[in-house]
């Protein structure tokens, strides 16, 4: 099955067989490109849950402080950074029996890829009482023109180029606060298309740890992902190399639900059920491989890839039967389009 929004078609799938409570809907708005300012409404801001660092390796060598660099002394100087983001999501689903599932997460799966080149940009962040963590960074992309690989879906995305995204964040990189900003132009299905690709994107934080690290370093960054509140993930980076402001980080991604079990109310005719079914959350399993380069003075990676699949495995009064669940997505940075092919 290929999905380019893996949030709506899980919850599609559920309403069949099992429902599962939650997915993120922004309407939101945008600027435009550097030329032509595209006309906007006003911006959406969603508050982002400090994520938990913990370092398991400092590494070898010379250790550091890593922090970003990207914030400009003048704001009229500051430097734009130009890359193009490839973001690629896939949902599938399957009924198997029990004795052959594979509690195993398959290396990818079918997927649909948004091509979108963005421009970024970094200046101080104004001081805020509603943060958790007080940010000192405000990074703004503003979206070029966007490329879907599902055709269905090209005229409602193409509605929504010139969107913005803000992030909010602090030195050492984690999110604070986002906004979504959509074209006043912008279908709502192209505004909800672009909010959930970009979900994906910031679902990623790279944050490096408070501590003095050097190479050969590891530290997990553990957190919701952001607009998907039943799902808990672990990111695992490497320190890889390091050479003045560029990194090169490894990186693993391992998610799992936050609640144990979920309720069936309807059947698959979306008729409500007499008495609502439990589905117990069974095994769930992550396969990732992941690369990035950074640089410090840049508030975007340069390059690199980060693809993971998870699985979950449900169950319910049938012991023979198994709710299969994989979702995919990638993230990858580039000036050329990088097709993602599992």
């Amino acid at each position: 099955m290929t999905a380019g929004t893996p949030r709506s078609a899980r919850s599609k799938a559920l309403a069949m067989t099992l429902v599962l409570s939650t997915s993120l809907m922004l309407a939101s708005c945008s600027s435009g490109s550097e030329d032509t300012p595209t006309e906007v409404e006003q911006s959406v801001g969603l508050a982002v849950n400090p994520a938990r660092i913990v370092v398991e390796n400092a590494g070898e060598g010379t250790k550091q402080v890593i922090t970003y660099k990207d914030v400009p002394e003048s704001e009229e100087n500051a430097p734009a950074q130009d890359v193009t983001l490839n973001l690629s999501q896939g949902f599938a689903q399957s009924i198997v029996t029990a004795d052959t599932v594979d509690p195993v997460a398959p290396a990818g799966g079918d997927v649909t890829t948004l091509h979108l080149p963005v421009t970024a940009t970094t200046k101080p962040a104004e001081a805020s009482d509603e943060e958790m963590v007080p940010a000192t960074r405000d990074i703004s992309l503003t979206a070029g023109d966007p490329t879907i690989s599902d055709t269905s879906q090209a005229a409602d995305m193409n509605s929504a180029g010139g969107f913005n995204l803000g992030i909010r964040a602090t030195d050492s990189g984690q999110h604070t606060v986002l906004s979504f900003a959509a074209p006043v132009d912008a279908t709502d299905q192209g505004r909800l298309l672009m909010e959930q690709y970009l979900l994906t994107f910031t679902s990623l934080p790279i944050v490096f740890p408070e501590e003095e690290i050097g190479v050969g370093a590891t530290w997990t960054v553990d957190s919701r992902v952001t607009g998907e509140s039943t799902l808990l993930q672990t990111v695992t980076y490497t320190l890889a190399g390091i050479d003045g402001d560029k990194v090169d980080l490894d990186v693993a991604v391992s998610q799992r639900p936050s609640m144990g079990a979920i309720e069936i109310t309807e059947d698959e005719n979306g008729e409500a059920l007499e008495t609502p079914e439990q589905l117990a959350v069974l095994n769930s399993n992550t396969t990732s491989v992941g690369s990035l380069s950074i640089d410090l003075t840049q508030p975007l990676p340069t390059s690199g890839q980060v693809s993971w699949t998870t699985r979950v495995i449900y169950g319910g009064s049938n012991n023979d039967v198994r709710v299969v669940q994989d979702s995919t997505s990638s993230v990858s940075f580039g000036d050329e389009e990088s097709q993602i092919s599992h």
